[in-house]
């Protein structure tokens, strides 16, 4: 019997293994370049992102505005210290007097100047903090709306004032009413400037009690500013009718104009 050929077997088997070794890879390796270009062409998808609040507490300028009018305050203060003093000791006077801004006519406008500048700051930040609506943000160049109106509605009070008095009234007694007027808009700036504070930066459970003080506070200051003018012009019975009347069209109904501008500014 033949014997197969040992030479072929042995060529037939290296030609065997060596088609296993051209056999391709099973492992592919992606391109990293073409997965980038692949990632950069995809667009993102997602939820729409909420903007941050603004309120008053989360905004700088109200933080700069409240430094501004406690250092006017006490630059006021300090430069004619002796004014509360004797405000208060003569605020029920009814008598002429001098008063302690004459006594030096430059330092005396420059507080009188000061006091005006901070109790009309006060007052607009409170009226725009009270007003304000949360979901229109809480902004300065509207605050600074609230402060040129407040003293538009201060200039023209006074020359409505002057002219009542010029026609109506002697000039020592509208002199008094000035004086006490500016008297307790300034004492109800400063009592208020501490209420501003706390209402803005410390927790919301403060707020009712808080506005309930100022409420007081307010109802305090049209109290003596009645007072005052019974004290001044009260000397007949008729005179209690001039009185009303005076506190209807130049009290009571030019802040109700008042607020309803801030309100349409808003």
């Amino acid at each position: 019997m033949p014997l197969p050929d040992t030479t072929r077997l042995a060529s037939d088997s290296a030609m065997t293994i060596s088609d296993s070794l051209q056999i391709t890879d099973s492992l592919t390796i992606v391109d990293s370049t073409s997965l980038l270009d692949t990632l950069n062409t995809q667009v993102l998808t997602g939820f729409p992102g909420i903007s941050h609040p603004s309120l008053p507490c989360s905004e700088n300028w109200v933080f700069g505005v409240i430094l501004v009018l406690f250092l006017i305050l006490v630059v006021s203060l300090i430069k004619n210290s002796a004014w509360i003093r004797e405000s208060i000791r003569t605020f029920f006077q009814v008598k002429e007097r001098s008063s302690y801004f004459s006594k030096n006519t430059v330092i005396g406008f420059r507080t009188k100047f000061l006091l005006v500048t901070f109790t009309l700051g006060v007052f607009s930040l409170y009226a725009y903090y009270w007003l304000y609506n949360p979901e229109n943000g809480f902004h300065f160049s509207i605050f600074l709306w609230f402060y040129l109106i407040t003293i538009l509605f201060l200039i023209v009070k006074f020359i409505l004032s002057q002219l009542i008095g010029y026609v109506f009234l002697d000039t020592i007694s509208i002199k008094l009413a000035k004086e006490s007027y500016f008297n307790v808009l300034t004492y109800l700036g400063i009592s208020l400037f501490p209420a501003l504070v706390l209402q803005i930066y410390f927790p919301s459970y403060l707020n009712s009690s808080v506005a309930t003080f100022s409420l007081v506070l307010c109802i305090i200051a049209a109290i003596l500013i009645i007072i005052k003018l019974f004290q001044i012009f009260f000397k007949k019975s008729i005179a209690s009718f001039y009185i009303l009347l005076y506190l209807c069209t130049l009290e009571i109904l030019p802040i109700i104009i008042l607020l309803k501008v801030f309100r349409l500014i808003i």
